[in-house]
Order: structure tokens, then C-alpha cells, then sequence
């Protein structure tokens, strides 16, 4: 992931000759609909009913705009992915919680409209995830719900209702990612953009270690995916002229 994160910036950099037009820093706010695609409740034999899950990112955004019409994007983001559940079983009510929180860099090329003072926004490319941490909370009956039982695959013991559940997840992920929207133009410099912004990860977020197969024998990887509204209230620094 390290190299992934290298190249990216030196990808980013590697445009600077040709991309005058005008450079951009700015900061933005994304509350999101996130999912995980095919759960894993590491080997307790039961999936539970998925139920809609919220979350938030933010971060700052830097860009070069190389025409009028088009130009490039990256930033660093904090970002809560994840996934709620919920079930009634064995005379308990179960709720289960998990958050990924990640650093992502994307990496965009977008084109946008100049007749006015709205313009149609637009844009694709990856985002590259960093996995800082991740958390688990899960409930029986409201209480913190913890059951000893055994990894088949390394053959330890483990908590399934532990809190922190970071080793049980693979430390990066590649988005495939695009946006659509608006950008508010105020005066030469000051612009805001209004996106709605899509993301789905490419890879599987479980650890190795961690690819336990369902109730059923089966195992499915499991997949990041996210919608959002994205603000990104920019300046241009230089250019544009």
C-alpha cells in the first residue's frame, strides 16, 4: 500500500508542468451511505439483516484545473466506512455495529462547464484506503454480547464480540470511484462543489486469517461500497486566467 501511496504522489506531481490553468486547495464535508458487501460474522454460523448505515468523511482537496473544462484532483480524507446489523434469535434481540475508519487519497480527473454561474460537475478515477482502525460493538439485548470460540483457520481462540477488530481486516483498499454534480462559481476565485459521490472497493477487506466460510460452507470476500453528498468549498490559489 506504501508503494500504491508513492506513485500516487508522484503522479500528482508528475502533471504540475502541464497543468497551469490554476491550482486549487480547498476542504470538504461528505456525509455517507455506506455498506459491506457480503458479511462476515467470523464462523458464528448466522448472517444477520443488514440495516442502513450512516457515516461521515472529511478532508482537504487540492487540484489542478489543466483546461477550462478539465482537471485533475487528489486530497486526504478521514473516513467512517462500515456496515449495521440487526436480528431476533434465540429470545435476543441482536445488534451488531462495525466501523472502518480509513485515510483515503483520491485521485479524479473531472470536467465541469464554464457558461454560468452553475455548472454541471463530473468525474471518475480510484481512491486509495489506508485502514487505520476498526471497531465492532455488538449487543444482545443491549448488552456487550462476547463468545469464546475458535479461528479454524489459525486455530486460536478469539472474542467474536470484541471490540477492536483491526487485525481482522486487510490494512488497505482500491476504490473505484465517480462523482456528479454542481460547482458554484463565487467571483474569479471562490467556488463551491455539491456532488453526489460513489465508491466501490475493488479488493476484499478480510485478513486472510480471517476468510471464514458462512453457515453454510461457503465463503464470499467481502466489499466496501459507499454513496455520499459530498461539499468542497475551494479557492484558486494561482491561475486560471
Amino acid at each position: 500500500m506504501k508503494r500504491l501511496f508513492t506513485l500516487a504522489i508522484f503522479a500528482f506531481l508528475a502533471l504540475h508542468g502541464y497543468a497551469q490553468k490554476g491550482f486549487t486547495i480547498g476542504a470538504n464535508v461528505m456525509p455517507l451511505n455506506t455498506n459491506i458487501i457480503n458479511q462476515n460474522t467470523w464462523g458464528n454460523g448466522r448472517e444477520y439483516d443488514y440495516k442502513p448505515t450512516y457515516n461521515i468523511s472529511f478532508g482537504v482537496d487540492v487540484g489542478y484545473n489543466i483546461t477550462d473544462h478539465m482537471g485533475i484532483s487528489t486530497g486526504y480524507w478521514f473516513t467512517n466506512l462500515g456496515q449495521q446489523y440487526l436480528d431476533s434469535y434465540s429470545g435476543s434481540d441482536w445488534e451488531r455495529t462495525l466501523t472502518l475508519k480509513y485515510n483515503m487519497i483520491p485521485l479524479m480527473i473531472r470536467f465541469n462547464g464554464t457558461e454560468s454561474k452553475i455548472n454541471l460537475l463530473g468525474g471518475a478515477g480510484i481512491v486509495l484506503a489506508n485502514l487505520q482502525e476498526a471497531e465492532q460493538e455488538w449487543l444482545r439485548d443491549g448488552q456487550q454480547y462476547s463468545e469464546i470460540i475458535v479461528n479454524p483457520i489459525t486455530t486460536d481462540a478469539f472474542d467474536l464480540g470484541a471490540t477492536d477488530v483491526t487485525e481482522r481486516f486487510n490494512d488497505s483498499d482500491i476504490f473505484v470511484a465517480a462523482e456528479l454534480g454542481a460547482r458554484f462559481l463565487f467571483g474569479e476565485k471562490l467556488f463551491l462543489d455539491a456532488t453526489l459521490d460513489f465508491g466501490y472497493g475493488l479488493t476484499d477487506i478480510n485478513h486472510e486469517d480471517w476468510q471464514i466460510p458462512n453457515g453454510s460452507g461457503v465463503y464470499d470476500p467481502s466489499h466496501n461500497a459507499y454513496a455520499g453528498f459530498r461539499l468542497s468549498l475551494a479557492y484558486v490559489l494561482f491561475g486560471g486566467e
